[in-house]
């Protein structure tokens, strides 16, 4: 479904991503993992076109997409949740999840909006019972969950998620991965971006390991944690899989 070869970006003369290569798979889900600035976010900025790459191509459904913008790359099927939320806080909860549907109205009916809508507060309840509460009055795992509702709302056929345990409470953060676990189980496909290793590599089937800019390290999630050096840097001992 993705696939990124010799990928080089960065920002003004600060080079960034150094030669990137990966792929996920149609169903995968797929753990970025790193120290923070080694990468992670940059290299999903790029993907969603908010970026433009220096060199390398980045392959979506068998399109060459890095030199679209971001808007076409949405309609696509890639939808990207950032990291920070980045939600409309003077907007109700339901505004912005209508927003994520924004590129449908012309292919859609208010009926399926609708529909959709019903399956983001059908994994989220709370946001059903916040509909018409403004989003910056929401606590940040709510917040969280909102942004990932929103990035629903458009249909992915690829969910790139950035850091999502980032400023959230630790049982939301639960909550929230056992959701991300929910949507694999459905059939979505997941590139996951996370310092929280533990928690992505317990609802990840494979992963990368970033430092500075170059993949050091690549295998499945359990070989991944089961790797004594990823154990030392990035895992606690009391690794478990979240959905067993």
């Amino acid at each position: 479904m993705l696939r990124i070869l010799n990928l080089e970006a960065g920002y003004g003369l600060l080079h960034i991503l150094k030669g990137i290569s990966l792929h996920v798979l149609p169903g995968e889900a797929v753990a970025i993992i790193g120290a923070n600035g080694a990468g992670k976010t940059t290299l999903l900025k790029t993907i969603a076109g908010i970026l433009r790459p220096r060199s390398g191509t980045v392959v979506f459904n068998k399109q060459e997409i890095h030199r679209e913008s971001p808007e076409k790359i949405v309609a696509g099927g890639c939808s990207l949740v950032p990291e920070g939320r980045h939600i409309f806080s003077t907007m109700t909860v339901k505004e912005n999840l209508l927003l994520g549907a924004y590129h449908r109205r012309r292919k859609c009916t208010a009926a399926d909006i609708a529909a959709s809508m019903e399956e983001v507060y059908d994994l989220f309840g709370i946001l059903r019972e916040r509909a018409n509460q403004l989003g910056g009055t929401l606590s940040g795992g709510q917040q969280q969950m909102l942004a990932i509702g929103r990035a629903l709302m458009s249909k992915p056929k690829l969910l790139m998620m950035d850091e999502p345990s980032l400023g959230v409470a630790p049982l939301t953060v639960r909550d929230i991965y056992k959701t991300i676990a929910r949507l694999k189980q459905n059939g979505l496909t997941i590139l996951l971006v996370e310092q929280n290793a533990q928690m992505a590599l317990a609802v990840a089937d494979r992963g990368y390991v970033f430092e500075t800019g170059q993949i050091v390290l690549e295998g499945t999630a359990r070989e991944l944690s089961d790797n004594p050096e990823v154990q030392r840097a990035y895992l606690g001992k009391d690794y478990q899989k979240i959905n067993e």
